[in-house]
């Protein structure tokens, strides 16, 4: 008989029987399956350090998502279509826009307005947006309205398919689009009017802040938390399915 010693900072090895039997180890159901093996875990140095890089990440991460939701990148442009549910001091500033650019057209669009609306006999936000900026002595044979369908979802997609077929039986020349949105919007608006717009190119994009909340403090107000997480998860569903939505023609 022989023995075999193994010093206290050794772990002892599995062994084998001489008359062939396995240990308690290898004998277990599923020890074809999975095999023990020594992990690394972090000490309370380790944990701190986790801690205050994700802290940091997250404090990056927060500064700088309403930029990513809300792109200014305007292009050379005679068009500017404005989306029509812009509160009135967004069409204010779409008005501004107009005048320092170097448009010849100003487009808005949207669907029906819901009923109940206190501007409901004008049909549309499309309508709406352009009897707003018609009563600020804006040119009106500058002024396009361009009403959507009614439908429940994609609205603005759906709204952006009016614009585009308007734009192929207008004799509107296209040199360049801008499309005018508020705030955290802009993303997705962006993406959507570029797959609808794709023949009408190039387009650029002009998020207006909302007046409802301070953009470089969003996460301070509820308001601003709801607009900016919603859109978030918006515009990263628009992004990697098109919300579901049909190609248009």
């Amino acid at each position: 008989m022989t023995f075999r010693f193994t010093s206290r900072s050794q772990p002892l090895k599995r062994q084998r029987y001489c008359s062939g039997r396995r240990s308690p180890e290898e004998s277990h159901p599923i020890s074809g399956l999975f095999k023990k093996r020594t992990i690394w875990l972090p000490t309370w140095k380790g944990w701190l350090l986790l801690a205050l890089i994700t802290v940091v990440g997250l404090i990056g991460l927060i500064r700088g998502l309403y930029p990513i939701l809300a792109p200014n990148a305007r292009v050379d442009a005679n068009i500017l279509i404005v989306e029509g549910w812009l509160p009135e001091y967004g069409l204010e500033a779409a008005i501004a826009e107009f005048q320092a650019g170097s448009y010849e057209h100003l487009i808005t669009s949207g669907g029906p307005l819901w009923e109940g609306h206190h501007a409901a006999q004008l049909g549309s936000y499309a309508e709406l947006a352009a009897h707003v900026i018609r009563a600020k002595s804006f040119p009106t044979n500058q002024l396009v309205a361009v009403p959507g369908p009614k439908v429940w979802k994609h609205r603005t997609f759906h709204s952006a398919d009016a614009v585009r077929q308007f734009l192929n039986t207008s004799e509107i020349s296209v040199i360049g689009i801008n499309v005018m949105t508020l705030g955290p919007h802009g993303r997705r608006t962006k993406i959507i009017y570029d797959d609808v717009l794709r023949a009408h190119q190039p387009l650029g994009i002009i998020s207006y802040p909302s007046a409802e909340y301070d953009k470089d403090r969003w996460w301070k107000t509820s308001e601003g938390t709801k607009h900016v997480l919603t859109e978030t998860l918006a515009s990263g569903y628009e992004w990697l399915f098109k919300s579901g939505r049909p190609r248009p023609n």
